[in-house]
């Protein structure tokens, strides 16, 4: 891999999983002690990122993190349902034997993990993540769809920095403590829990598009209810 590879793919995952948190400026000086790689890979790692909304430039203040935001949710959450939504009943309708096995086998395996902890990350809580990507994956994997797959998964993955953010913010294991905090609790139970998974593993066995579609974005709509649970007056 080259070094502008390396660099990308390394400040890519450092993005998505808010190591470097959001609006965060992003200069050559500090990316370049902090992981070591070159001016140019860096320079060209960053132009790239950009292209993927995961950073943006403004002239004579240069690079930063992009934002996270209920706004910005709210839109990505959009984009997601009516992709995803698409993409699932066409799995629903063209998915066999196979099809079927696939999302038995990651809805166990995704069963057996533990879910991640709000305000910390873990390697147990990394583990539920891959499985969870897994079965949300399998559930959409028989549309034969290519570019609504690709599409899917550049959603996913702003989506995950939004969740990471989301799961691991400063003040989410003081607000758990607080007065909110039973409610904060059933909200993340009810977002990272198994039991709805389950439900749209069963409404995908039965072919019943309609319910599918139906349970789909009600779980899309979890991820919104805990930001505006932690953070009230973000607003709308």
């Amino acid at each position: 891999m080259s070094q502008t590879n390396s660099a990308y793919e390394t400040l890519r995952r450092a993005l998505l999983d808010c190591e470097i948190a959001p609006d965060t400026p992003l200069t050559i000086s500090s990316l370049k002690a902090r992981f070591g790689f070159g001016w140019t890979p860096l320079r060209e790692a960053l132009s790239r990122l950009e292209a993927e909304s995961l950073v943006t430039f403004e002239k004579n203040k240069g690079y930063r993190v992009a934002p996270v935001s209920v706004a910005g949710l709210k839109d990505l959450q959009l984009a997601r349902t009516a992709i995803e939504a698409t993409l699932f009943t066409r799995s629903i309708a063209r998915g066999g034997d196979t099809w079927e096995a696939d999302l038995v086998a990651a809805h166990y395996l995704l069963a057996q993990a533990s879910p991640p902890t709000p305000g910390a990350v873990t390697a147990e809580g990394i583990h539920w993540e891959e499985r969870h990507d897994t079965f949300h994956a399998a559930l959409l994997s028989a549309a034969d769809a290519p570019w609504l797959t690709h599409l899917a998964h550049q959603t996913t993955d702003q989506l995950h920095r939004h969740h990471r953010f989301i799961l691991n913010g400063a003040d989410v294991a003081d607000q758990l403590g607080g007065i909110q905090g039973d409610r904060i609790r059933d909200v993340f139970d009810r977002t990272l829990g198994i039991a709805h998974h389950t439900q749209l593993m069963d409404a995908a066995l039965a072919r019943d598009p309609i319910e599918a579609t139906r349970l789909l974005e009600e779980h899309i709509g979890f991820t919104l209810a805990v930001y505006e649970t932690l953070w009230p007056e973000a607003g709308n």
